[in-house]
């Protein structure tokens, strides 16, 4: 498959353009805001340059990714799918209920395929979390943080879709999803307020998904690099040590009652993963989603923008 990218992000440059490369996916076009500046990246050889517009006037691009900041995330998607392009957008596709019911009517219309491009998906760590037996699941926690960013940062713009809550609050929300199934209920959040910037520091959220069974999250953008999700079942307990950006090679602990109270109070039994690149998993399933003619799933999007729109009205 023929893909153009829409803007010379570091994810782009480090994760996505390596993964295409590897699905075996060409890529034609890189649009760029300054379409004049000059790509000094290796990795650009070869990739005829534009503006936005020149990607999606281009005859050969079959597909687009988008990875530009979050606010232009449903008005550039829209266009590429009225030019006829399967959309590959990051995360979060959308900021609002209202953004995802135009993505959605404009897939309907223009028969276009697009996915939110959550790589976590498709990592063999998540089946083997749901699959695992370690009862009924009754509790998920969360947990995801990273080191402050400069002033500018795009991560810092609250209008432009910054903070916390939407950067990586996503990834957590999509693991409750993941584990129980079912639309949540937002129970409470709190935040700390990030000095001299107007997006939060650091939020902590928790959520029902029927039946008493929780999830709760902290998500922050001050705090040192940490990430874990932990399940608690009537059975047992499995933990993902690190459950969003793993390494090729992962790790995951859990206990079963079982074994006894000792196991289950302890550091638990370890398992290691192939090494895989879920990124690369990801483009694969998207190209063979496009191939097949499938329709869009907007299941999980509503859900998720949902949610993290509720939980920010708290910062607001």
């Amino acid at each position: 498959m023929r893909f153009g990218i829409l803007g010379d992000a570091k994810i782009a440059r480090e994760k996505l353009v390596p993964a295409l490369r590897k699905a075996g996916c060409d890529i034609v076009h890189l649009g760029r805001r300054d379409e004049l500046a000059s790509v000094s990246d290796d990795i650009w050889q070869g990739v005829k340059t534009g503006s936005y517009e020149d990607v999606l006037a281009d005859p050969k691009v079959e597909a687009v990714y988008i990875p530009l900041p979050n606010h232009l995330h449903v008005p550039w998607s829209v266009r590429a799918m009225e030019a006829g392009k399967a959309v590959l957008c990051e995360k979060p596709m959308a900021l609002s209920s209202e953004e995802i019911g135009q993505l959605e009517r404009t897939s309907a219309q223009t028969g276009c395929y697009i996915y939110e491009a959550f790589m976590v998906r498709h990592h063999p760590q998540w089946d083997w979390l749901t699959e695992l037996n370690i009862g009924a699941h009754y509790h998920l926690s969360a947990q995801f943080s990273y080191p402050p960013q400069p002033e500018g940062n795009i991560r810092n713009i609250a209008a432009w879709g910054g903070g916390p809550v939407w950067d990586i609050g996503c990834y957590c929300v999509l693991a409750g999803l993941r584990i129980f199934g079912t639309k949540p209920k937002l129970l409470s959040a709190t935040f700390r307020a990030e000095q001299h910037l107007d997006v939060e520091q650091s939020a902590t959220a928790l959520l029902e998904f029927g039946d008493g069974r929780t999830a709760s999250f902290s998500v922050s953008s001050a705090a040192s690099l940490s990430q874990l999700v932990r399940v608690v079942g009537t059975d047992g307990w499995a933990q993902l040590d690190v459950p969003f950006n793993p390494p090729k090679e992962t790790t995951a602990r859990w206990a079963h009652v079982s074994a006894g109270k000792d196991s289950l109070l302890g550091p638990g039994q370890m398992v290691t993963f192939e090494p895989c690149d879920h990124y690369q998993l990801m483009v694969e399933e998207f190209v063979r989603a496009v191939r097949s003619g499938e329709t869009s799933d907007f299941n999980d999007s509503r859900v998720l923008t949902g949610i993290l729109s509720e939980i920010i009205s708290y910062r607001d």
